[in-house]
């Protein structure tokens, strides 16, 4: 019988993203347990190094020449002794428990080889050629700390063109349909595969359509904390079409993608100060400010893609024209 094509990578990457997505649960744990002060931001740095650690050397297993893109260095670790072996004895004691897990995924075999895999990813520059994975071992630092909505996030390109994308959604309830920050899962963690269209282990995708006809009632995914530049802008874009900023209001731009392909939303978008302004198998298109493919060929930056615009295709195009004409009267 032949595969679709990425089958194992597409395995491996799930299987590697749960794994992390459990790891950040036992963080949350012992946060909840009281084991860190509330202002101690420890927890975050523990957590993604060892969840980035645990991606790189599951693909790293099975695909021993690939390259990676991570948040992290290990220059921290190796420079602090006490903080370098929380993160080891994170990463040493969290696994799956089926035997196929056990079987397909590598572990780092001591401190020194979890410090190269964590370098290898934060020291990777990305490019045009080649299979290169990017990941985000922990989007929604803010929120992950106030045990609400967070995402752990795997992709794999080859020559600039994605293949695989998986995200991690530890908090998300499995049974949802509109996805909303302090409404969580504290026992299980959901996982969402992007790249292939498909929800798991509970989720049903839902018929995404073509968005309102009428703009006022666009649902906007979002959030209310950040850049004032940025926020101002966006409720700009909502105001010329009479529609409310936020209409979902989500710290964690993954999660933002993620209650897109749910059903519980119509757009998501990210301003860049510099903007002038792919059709997906969630029934969505996803484009920069001027209407181009998102380049992730352009480094670990994608510096050449102006923000990001992804939304219902119906939509689409009408929002990219508010847009422009917006970001055009607010230079």
């Amino acid at each position: 019988m032949s595969l679709a094509p990425y089958s194992h990578e597409r395995l491996i990457a799930e299987l590697a993203v749960q794994r992390a997505s459990l790891l950040t649960k036992q963080v949350l744990q012992s946060v909840a347990r009281g084991e860190f002060a509330k202002s101690d931001d420890t927890p975050v740095t523990i957590a993604d190094f060892a969840a980035q650690a645990l991606l790189i050397r599951a693909v790293r297993g099975a695909f021993p020449l690939d390259q990676f893109i991570g948040e992290e260095n290990a220059d921290a670790l190796r420079g602090n002794a006490e903080l370098r072996q929380h993160v080891w004895d994170l990463v040493a004691s969290v696994r799956l428990d089926d035997d196929k897990s056990k079987a397909l995924l590598a572990r780092p075999s001591s401190i020194g080889a979890m410090l190269d895999d964590i370098d290898s990813g934060g020291r990777g520059m990305g490019g045009r050629k080649g299979r290169i994975w990017m990941m985000d071992p922990l989007d929604g630092t803010a929120t992950f700390l106030q045990g609400q909505q967070y995402a752990v996030s795997l992709a794999l390109t080859e020559d600039a063109i994605e293949k695989v994308g998986v995200v991690g959604c530890p908090n998300l309830p499995t049974c949802t349909s509109r996805i909303e920050e302090a409404v969580v899962d504290e026992e299980e963690y959901g996982i969402c595969s992007m790249g292939t269209g498909v929800l798991r282990p509970a989720i049903e995708l839902l018929a995404i359509g073509d968005g309102p006809t009428d703009l006022s009632m666009l649902h906007i995914l979002g959030t209310s904390k950040g850049n004032v530049w940025r926020q101002q802008r966006l409720r700009d874009i909502a105001a010329q079409v009479g529609a409310v900023y936020p209409g979902t209001n989500l710290w964690s731009s993954h999660m933002r993608y993620v209650a897109l392909v749910l059903g519980g939303g119509d757009i998501q978008l990210r301003i860049s100060r510099r903007a002038e302004t792919e059709p997906s198998e969630a029934g969505c298109t996803v484009t920069d400010l001027n209407g181009q493919a998102i380049d992730f060929g352009a480094g670990r930056e994608l510096a050449l893609s102006c923000g990001v615009i992804a939304a219902k295709r119906g939509v689409h195009g009408r929002m990219l024209q508010v847009l422009k004409e917006v970001l055009k009267k607010n230079r």
